[in-house]
C-alpha cells in the first residue's frame, strides 16, 4: 500500500514538473524514492518480461504477477481474439500492477505481425526498404503505434536493425530493411522516431546485429567469425545512428557468439559486447532486453536458471522468457535465491530498476492505464488508401511508365488475373525485363538478373522461406494482399 501511495504521489508530482524542460533531478529523486519502498520480490519482478497462456488472466498468473509485480508481458497470436477482448485483457493486467507494465508484441510488419485484429497490417521491413521512401516508413510507424495503443499495447519489439548480408539467413531476411547499411540505418531511425512520437516504445534488435548468420537462434547457438572492423563498419551502424540521435530507449540483444569479441558467451550474456561495446563505445544508457531465453541458442547451452543469472549479473536489465508459468517461476525464484546468496547484489538490481522506471516514467506515467480509453486511430478506409499508396509508390519509385508490357506489372502463373486487360500474363518471364514488378505464385526459374533489376513479389511465404527467396513475400490468403493486388492492376 505504501508503494502504491508513493507511486501515486510521484505521478502527480510529474504532472506538475513535466514540461519540455523537465527538472530531471526531481524526477530522478522520485524514482529513487519509489525504489526504496519496493520489496526485493517486487524489484526482481520488474526485471522480467514474460509470456502468459490464454486470452484472459488466469488466477495462477494473477497471483504470480501480483506477488512479484512482473515488469512486462509479451502477447502472441494465441492471446488475441478481438479488439474488445484484447483491450479488456491489457486493462486487467495494468489494474493488478502498482507500476505500469510494459505490454508488448512483435509487430514488425509482414510475416512477423502478432496483432492482426486492428485497422492496420504493416508491410514488411524488406518491402519498405525496397521502396526506400521516408514518408512511408513514418506512416507505418504512426499507424502501427496508434493501432497498438488503442488496445493497450505500449511497447513494440521492433524494428529489426540487422543488415541482411546473406540471403541464407532465413530467420531474418524479409524482417530486415535490406542490404544497404546506410539505408537501413536511416529507415530504422525514422521508424523508431515515428513509433515513439505516437506513444509506443520501440525495441531495436538484435544487437550487435545478426544479419550475417545462417543459423536460426530459435534452434541453435550460432557462432559468427565476422571481423570486428566489419561489424563496427556495417552491422553496428543502424544501432549507433539511432543511439547517437537519442532515439533508443530499449535495445534487445542477440543470442549469437561473436568469436572475435567474446568466443565464450553469446552477446546476450557477454559483458564484452553489452558493456564494452554497447554501454562504453556507443555510450548507451537505456534499457537492455534479452531475446527469449527459452530459445534453443540459450536453453541447450546454459539452461534457463544459469542464463538468467548470467544475464542479470551483466548489463541486461530485463530478461525475456516466453515460456509456461512453471518455468518462469523457476527463473524468478532462482534470482530471488541468488540475491540471498549474494550472487547478485541489490545495488545492481536497483541500478537496472532505475533505468526501467526512467523509461516507464517517460512513456507511461501520463497514460491512465486503468481507463479503457481508446486512442483515435485511422479508419479502415484511410488505412486501405495508405496501403494502396505503398504499392503505387513502389511503381513510381521504379520509374515504370505506361508502356512496354502494359505498365510492366507482370504476373506469371496466376490464372485468376488473366482476364484483366492491364496484365501481361507470361508463362515465361524474359530475362531482359527491367524496372518491373514481377508477381509470381510459383518459384519458377527467376534468374539473378531479374532479382537485381526488378521487384519480385511472391505469393506464399512458407515456401519462399524454405527456398531462401530473395524478393518480397506476401500472404496469398490475406484479405489485404488480395485488395492490394486488385488495386495495383487497375
Amino acid at each position: 500500500m505504501k508503494l502504491f501511495i508513493t507511486i501515486l504521489i510521484f505521478f502527480i508530482t510529474l504532472e506538475l514538473f513535466a514540461t519540455d524542460g523537465r527538472d530531471k533531478s526531481v524526477t530522478d529523486l522520485q524514482i529513487k524514492n519509489i525504489i526504496s519502498k519496493m520489496t526485493i520480490q517486487e524489484k526482481i519482478g520488474q526485471l522480467f518480461n514474460i509470456a502468459i497462456v490464454g486470452k484472459n488472466l488466469k488466477p495462477e498468473y494473477k497471483k504470480f504477477i501480483e506477488k512479484y509485480q512482473i515488469g512486462g508481458i509479451t502477447l502472441f497470436n494465441y492471446n488475441i481474439k478481438s479488439k474488445k477482448q484484447l483491450r479488456a485483457f491489457t486493462k486487467e493486467l495494468q489494474n493488478i500492477s502498482k507500476i505500469p507494465m510494459f505490454i508488448s508484441v512483435d509487430q514488425e510488419g509482414g510475416r512477423i505481425t502478432r496483432y492482426k485484429k486492428g485497422n492496420f497490417l504493416p508491410p514488411s521491413p524488406y518491402l519498405m526498404g525496397k521502396l526506400n521512401d521516408e514518408e512511408i516508413v513514418k506512416k507505418v510507424g504512426e499507424y502501427t503505434a496508434k493501432d497498438l495503443l488503442s488496445v493497450g499495447i505500449n511497447l513494440n519489439i521492433a524494428p529489426v536493425a540487422d543488415i541482411l548480408s546473406t540471403y541464407k539467413n532465413k530467420a531474418i531476411f524479409d524482417r530486415s530493411f535490406g542490404e544497404n547499411t546506410k539505408k537501413v540505418a536511416k529507415l530504422v531511425s525514422i521508424y523508431i522516431k515515428s513509433l515513439q512520437k505516437n506513444g509506443v516504445i520501440a525495441v531495436i534488435k538484435h544487437f550487435p546485429g545478426q544479419g550475417s548468420i545462417k543459423q536460426d537462434t530459435h534452434k541453435t547457438l550460432p557462432y559468427s567469425k565476422i571481423k570486428t572492423k566489419l561489424l563496427f563498419k556495417r552491422d553496428l551502424l543502424p544501432f549507433k545512428t539511432a543511439i547517437d540521435n537519442h532515439l533508443v530507449n530499449v535495445v534487445m540483444s542477440s543470442h549469437v557468439i561473436f568469436a572475435n569479441i567474446d568466443y565464450k558467451y553469446p552477446a546476450t550474456l557477454s559483458k564484452k559486447v553489452l558493456n564494452g561495446i554497447l554501454r562504453k563505445k556507443l555510450n548507451y544508457k537505456g534499457i537492455i532486453f534479452t531475446d527469449g531465453l527459452e530459445m534453443m541458442a540459450i536453453l541447450k547451452t546454459y539452461g534457463l536458471e544459469k542464463a538468467t543469472l548470467l544475464a542479470l549479473q551483466g548489463e541486461v536489465d530485463v530478461v525475456t522468457i516466453n515460456w509456461d508459468l512453471k518455468n518462469v517461476k523457476r527463473a524468478v525464484e532462482f534470482i530471488e535465491k541468488a540475491v540471498k546468496k549474494k550472487k547478485i547484489t541489490e545495488k545492481l538490481i536497483d541500478e537496472k530498476l532505475f533505468r526501467i522506471l526512467k523509461v516507464k516514467m517517460r512513456f507511461l506515467y501520463n497514460k491512465n492505464h486503468n481507463k479503457d480509453k481508446v486512442i483515435p486511430h485511422p479508419t479502415k478506409s484511410t488505412i486501405d488508401k495508405f496501403l494502396m499508396f505503398v504499392y503505387k509508390k513502389g511503381i513510381r519509385y521504379q520509374n515504370i511508365e505506361k508502356k512496354d508490357l502494359k505498365n510492366k506489372i507482370i504476373y506469371s502463373n496466376i490464372k485468376s488475373f488473366k482476364k484483366n486487360n492491364k496484365i501481361s500474363y507470361l508463362k515465361y518471364i524474359p530475362k531482359n525485363i527491367k524496372n518491373a514488378i514481377i508477381i509470381i505464385s510459383k518459384l519458377s526459374s527467376i534468374s539473378h538478373t531479374l532479382y537485381k533489376n526488378n521487384i519480385i513479389i511472391f505469393l506464399g511465404a512458407d515456401i519462399a522461406i524454405k527456398k531462401s527467396f530473395k524478393g518480397i513475400i506476401l500472404n496469398e490468403n490475406n484479405k489485404y494482399t488480395r485488395m492490394l493486388i486488385i488495386e495495383l492492376i487497375k
